[in-house]
């Protein structure tokens, strides 16, 4: 049984499957590595730079209120005391110093280099300040106090809220695309489930359908045994019934010429009895062998000659047509060579001319006639009686083992035709038949052609 088209996709459907649960696999990777880079952006750099800047930002307006309250201690000819605003300027610096030091995206660089600006003009008026109170210069430390101090702390905290800003721009960004990453990564991962599932499906109804198959071809092969087998036990009891005729005659013939009182004559009547049912069995036997043999490898330098075997096979067979008187004819196109032995090509042909007197019946025209031509590369070989010819329902199968028709009358069980079709198939050639009820029949076969054996050297003659 040919194996079905479909059961060939069955690899490529498993392929499918695994590589889409690999891809689904590689894409919740990838959907994650994403996330985990959006989300340390946001943990490790935004979030950072807006804590410490909103830090850095609280510390300028407690540096105001420090700077006033030391103002107001020195005008009241009290001692200037400037650790309280050291302190808080420490707070700032490093508050900015650890800003500072985080990484720093595109757009962030121009506003990073206006709060570095800025924070040098506060630096600056805060020392003028505390340079003024140490002196007690109130005058000069109220005016640093209210305008220098006072301007570059607003345009420190403008530009410390325009990074803020920024970062948390940065962060909402990213947390969007954190949330459009997952949303393609989920309805990929949906899809590639999806396919695959489905691939998974067709896969296994395919899968149940050629284990089915395979089931019903296992079950053919057992009911084609146990045909083989009837037909086989069939055989056997048809080659026991045609062998054990001939030889229940053979057993009678020499039970006759065993008793005493035969005249010469009755004598050999009861021989020849028994000579020719003796013949009958190796006829058959012969048959059965052919049979047997003719799946066997040919010999590819064997040849055979048409012509002569031709003429052999009319000589053999001339006694049995005038029995029945049958004309038999020979007509051949010269001298030829089939690739096949003389004893194949003699079975092709005896069988062919034993079947068509056999079955020549009670036609009022009663000829065989054995014609062989040849071209260039094939032997053609044609056996044509004035027989009956074939019933339609025979014809089809004529070639097939034990094929007999169902009114067929002659002895025999079937072989001959099927040993002609295996013998010159296995030669690398092919059988036909045409038939026209009432008309007869013209079976033939076909055999490569062979070389002519080339011509012995001739040998020198003795000095």
């Amino acid at each position: 049984m040919e194996r079905p088209r479909w059961t060939l996709w069955l690899p490529a459907i498993f392929a499918v499957v695994i590589l889409s649960f690999l891809g689904a696999t590689v894409l919740s990777q990838w959907q994650s590595f994403a996330t985990d880079r959006a989300a340390r952006e946001i943990a490790y750099n935004t979030a950072p730079s807006i804590e410490h800047l909103t830090s850095a930002r609280a510390e300028i307006r407690n540096l105001q209120f420090l700077m006033r309250d030391e103002l107001d201690r020195v005008e009241r000819g009290q001692r200037a005391d400037p650790r309280a605003v050291a302190h808080s300027r420490q707070v700032i610096e490093q508050e900015m110093d650890v800003y500072l030091t985080l990484p720093v995206w595109p757009a962030e660089q121009t506003l990073w280099g206006n709060v570095l600006r800025t924070q040098k003009e506060l630096d600056a008026s805060v020392t003028r300040f505390q340079d003024e109170t140490a002196r007690g210069d109130v005058p000069r430390a109220t005016s640093t106090l209210a305008l220098d101090f006072g301007t570059s702390a607003t345009n420190l905290s403008a530009a410390i809220m325009d990074v803020i800003e920024g970062n948390a721009a940065r962060a909402h960004d990213l947390a969007l695309e954190i949330q459009r990453i997952r949303s393609r990564a989920t309805y990929a991962a949906f899809g590639l489930d999806a396919l695959a599932t489905v691939i998974a499906i067709t896969g296994a109804v395919m899968l149940r359908r050629m284990i089915r198959d395979h089931a019903e071809l296992v079950e053919r092969h057992r009911e084609l045994e146990g045909v083989r087998a009837f037909e086989l036990e069939q055989f056997a009891g048809r080659v026991a019934h045609d062998i054990l005729s001939p030889l229940g005659a053979v057993s009678f013939a020499l039970q006759l010429a065993s008793q005493s009182g035969l005249d010469a004559a009755k004598r050999g009547q009861v021989v020849e009895r028994g000579t020719s049912a003796l013949r009958r069995v190796k006829r058959l036997v012969d048959g059965l062998l052919d049979f047997a043999r003719a799946g066997a490898t040919p010999d590819p330098d064997a040849r055979a000659e048409i012509r002569a075997t031709l003429m052999d096979v009319a000589s053999e067979l001339q006694p049995l047509a005038d029995e029945r008187t049958i004309e038999l004819a020979i007509k051949e196109d010269g001298v030829c060579f089939a690739r096949c032995n003389a004893g194949v090509l003699t079975s092709l042909v005896a069988n062919l001319a034993r079947n068509a007197i056999k079955y020549i019946g009670d036609s009022p025209v009663r000829r065989i006639e054995i014609r062989a031509h040849h071209c260039a590369e094939v032997v053609h070989v044609e056996v044509e009686d004035t027989g009956p010819g074939l019933a339609p329902d025979v014809e089809p199968h004529i070639f097939q083992p034990y094929a007999r028709s169902h009114n067929a009358t002659e002895p025999g069980i079937g072989l001959g035709l099927a040993t002609v079709k295996r013998l010159a198939e296995a030669h690398g050639g092919r059988v036909g038949v045409r038939s026209v009820p009432g008309c007869g029949c013209v079976f033939w076969f076909e055999l490569p052609t062979a070389p002519a054996a080339p011509a012995p050297e001739p040998v020198p003659a003795m000095a």
